[in-house]
Parts: structure tokens; sequence; C-alpha cells
């Protein structure tokens, strides 16, 4: 059996597909040697796919999904598909937004991925990253890509609570920012999404976004956070209870969703 180690999910997706199944398999109190019987695997295979050294097969998806249950092949698929766009520690999350049934952000400094323009996006990558024309053209496809979650069949509703100064940042120019704030106009008409403006003198703190995902069944949330060492994408109770009560706090300062919309009207003025 493979030597127990740390294992960095940020090394590839194999690594990143790794820990999640180890994550699964000891919620579920199994041990290895457990989930191998049960999977027509030996512990030692377990283990190899756990620590990052061999990748999922077709059949070791179906097998293992029978005894720990659904969201491994998903995660597999969403691990490959992203992989030339996304570092793998964002392919969890990405899985969660694309099968949510809500999400819930709190924005301090940026327009969420989700509701920026083609333009905007852009900008904000080449402030951010030493990435060459071909590499941002990549991410700004991406990151679109990923906006189809809400307009799928059965959308997430999607709570959005920006900082005022999100809509006063120059990001990309006086033309960038008027396209963004009218994207940001028209997603207020959508029944699903609500976008409220947290005023600035409501101080509700600039520690990072926050990103709240509930699942389909209604039996686990998910929260991304952003973090000045790197992003956690973790369901560990505690955090996803401590990051829900900011949430709750921040939105209690934030404007009506009417007032927001007037808000970001007249913000769209300020811009032209």
């Amino acid at each position: 059996m493979p030597a127990a180690r740390q294992l960095d999910p940020n090394e590839s997706r194999t690594a990143a597909f790794g820990a999640e199944l180890r994550r699964m398999r000891e919620e579920a109190r199994l041990t290895q040697a457990e989930l191998g019987r049960r999977a027509g695997y030996s512990s030692s295979q377990i283990g190899a796919v756990e620590v990052g050294k061999r990748p999922p097969t077709e059949q070791f998806l179906t097998e293992v999904e029978k005894a720990l249950g659904p969201g491994l092949r998903d995660l597999w698929s969403s691990l490959s598909r992203h992989r030339d766009t996304a570092p793998t520690w964002f392919a969890p999350w990405l899985q969660e937004e694309e099968q949510a049934q809500s999400l819930r952000t709190w924005q301090p400094l940026v327009v969420p991925g989700l509701l920026q323009t083609a333009d905007y996006a852009r900008a904000l990558l080449e402030s951010e990253n030493g990435y060459d024309t071909e590499r941002i053209d990549a991410l700004v496809a991406a990151r679109l890509a990923r906006q189809k979650v809400l307009t799928r069949t059965h959308p997430p509703r999607y709570l959005v609570v920006l900082d005022e100064g999100v809509l006063s940042r120059p990001i990309g120019g006086p033309g960038v920012m008027r396209e963004q704030l009218e994207r940001l106009l028209e997603a207020t008409r959508v029944p699903h999404i609500t976008v409220q403006i947290c005023p600035l003198g409501a101080n509700p703190g600039l520690s990072g976004g926050i990103v709240i995902a509930k699942a389909p069944n209604g039996t686990r949330r998910t929260v991304y956070l952003e973090t000045a060492a790197e992003p956690l994408v973790t369901s560990h109770a505690e955090v996803v209870e401590m990051v829900t009560m900011k949430l709750d706090a921040i939105r209690a300062d934030a404007l009506p969703q009417r007032a927001s919309v007037e808000f970001i009207r007249k913000m769209v003025e300020k811009w032209t």
C-alpha cells in the first residue's frame, strides 16, 4: 500500500480527486481495505488513487460510487473538463456551482464571475496575471461558459451582495464599467437573481469574497472563501455555519433590492 502522505490537491487533477475520495471514504468510516472489498479492489489500489498516483478508471468510478454514493464521477468529469482553464483546487468548487440549488455570495472587491462581462473579466485577468493573450482568451471563455448555470432549465437561486466600492472601482475604463453595471441591472430583472448593494458606511469588513452553495437535496452546503494565501473550498460544518452567519450579517446591512437597483442605475450614469 502506498505510504501515507499529506496530499496537496493542487498538484494535479488526480491529486484533487484522490483527496476527495479519501474524504468520502473517511466520512463513511471505511478503511482502504474495507472500501476495496466493497468495490472489488485491493487496499493498495484504493491507496494509489487516494494519493494521486493513478487516475480512476470508468470501472473504478462505477464500483466506488456503489460503495460511497454519487459525486466522484461528476468530480472527475469536472476536473478533466476544466483542467486547462482552472487550477485543480477550483474544480471541486465548479462541480458544486454547476449542481447548486442556490448560490449566495458576498463580494467586497469585484463583480462575481457569474455576472461578469467579457471585457470586465478580461481587464481583471490582464491586471492580475502575467498570462499571454491566448491564455487570457481561454480563461475568459471558460468564465463566460460558467455563467450558463444561471440559464439552465432549473437554475439556482442566486443572491449577490456587493460592496458599494465594486461599482466605483475602475476596472478596464469607463466603457467597460458602464457595460458591466448594465449587466448587473439586467440580472436584477431575472426572477431567480437578487443583487443588493452594501453601502460604504455599513463597514461589513473586507476580509475577502464568500460564496455558499447549497446542494439540490439540501443536505450539503459548501463554501468558497477568498483568503490572503489561497482560496479555500470546504463543506466543514463549523466553517459553513460561521460563513453563513457572516453573510447574513452583511446582508442585513445591505440596501433592499429596489434601492440597490436604483443605486446601480445612478452608478451607470456616473460611468457614462
